[in-house]
């Protein structure tokens, strides 16, 4: 197949899960084999290569046909997920909620080194992580600088084992607001704007930390955001208990949890293989 063709179908997968709380496009990325290029690509963007305007060094044409499929995915894929929040909403937030408990799993197998003082970060995450369910989420528009800093931080997604930048678009009470957007783009374009321009700058800077985080501890890093993760598990329990679920609903929510969990350990078990592979 022709490799543009190939990258468009691939950005398709990343920009289905990419919308999903719960995989995160990154591993799909690594899944097929295109991450450390993925990588790469985002970081050859600097202030010197912008000034030099040495764009010959950029692969430009990676990330044209690659972002062309996840953006395809994410303007058609938000309709259906607009209408599953408006029309089940506890069933599902229940089903993200197995994805993103799953996806703990991918972060904890990234952790070689279980010593007591990581797992104490992994302790400070949980604490931070479940801080968030006391919060009360804004019923109001947000602002375009809160827009700009959900964009800048759901982002490092893309550079994080595990992380949905949708989950934290969850976390920050953002995600149905953006998901809203996606069903006009036109009509909301300044949102949108602002919120690509904050995952522009995200993407070049959160790169960067990332990689120094991971450089100075990874280990301690990694147990930081698994306990984030599933701290942070509050908030769509929260929700689905919001919600009003009735008694006969338990069985189908406690079947689409399963679901959710069996769908990451099966990408988890793509994941595998290539890494054996390599």
């Amino acid at each position: 197949m022709n490799e543009k063709i190939l990258l468009f179908f691939k950005g398709i997968l990343m920009g289905i899960c990419d919308l999903i709380p719960g995989i995160s496009g990154g591993t799909i990325a690594f899944i097929t084999g295109i991450y450390e290029r993925l990588i790469n690509a985002v970081k050859g963007f600097s202030f010197d290569t912008l000034i030099k305007r040495d764009f010959k060094k950029l692969d430009l044409g990676f990330l044209f046909f690659l972002l062309l499929g996840i953006i395809s995915a994410i303007l058609i894929g938000s309709r259906g997920i607009k209408y599953l929040l408006e029309n089940y909403l506890s069933y599902t937030l229940m089903f993200f909620m197995g994805l993103i408990l799953a996806s703990s799993f991918i972060i904890f197998e990234s952790i070689k080194n279980h010593k007591a003082w990581n797992v104490f970060f992994g302790l400070i995450g949980l604490i931070v992580g479940l801080s968030f369910g006391f919060l009360n989420p804004v019923n109001s528009e947000p602002s375009f600088a809160y827009v700009f800093f959900g964009g800048f931080v759901a982002i490092s997604a893309m550079f994080l084992p595990g992380i949905s930048g949708s989950f934290i678009l969850l976390i920050m009470g953002l995600y149905e607001f953006i998901i809203e957007l996606l069903n006009d783009v036109i009509g909301n374009f300044g949102y949108l704007f602002v919120f690509g321009i904050g995952m522009l700058f995200g993407a070049f800077f959160i790169s960067r930390v990332i990689s120094f985080l991971f450089n100075k501890d990874k280990c301690k890093t990694l147990y930081f955001l698994l306990g984030l993760v599933i701290g942070a598990l509050v908030i769509p329990i929260r929700r689905v208990i919001e919600s009003g679920v009735d008694f006969k609903e338990i069985p189908i929510l406690g079947f689409l949890f399963l679901i959710g969990i069996l769908v990451v350990l099966g990408v988890r078990s793509f994941q595998v293989k290539d890494l054996k592979s390599v």
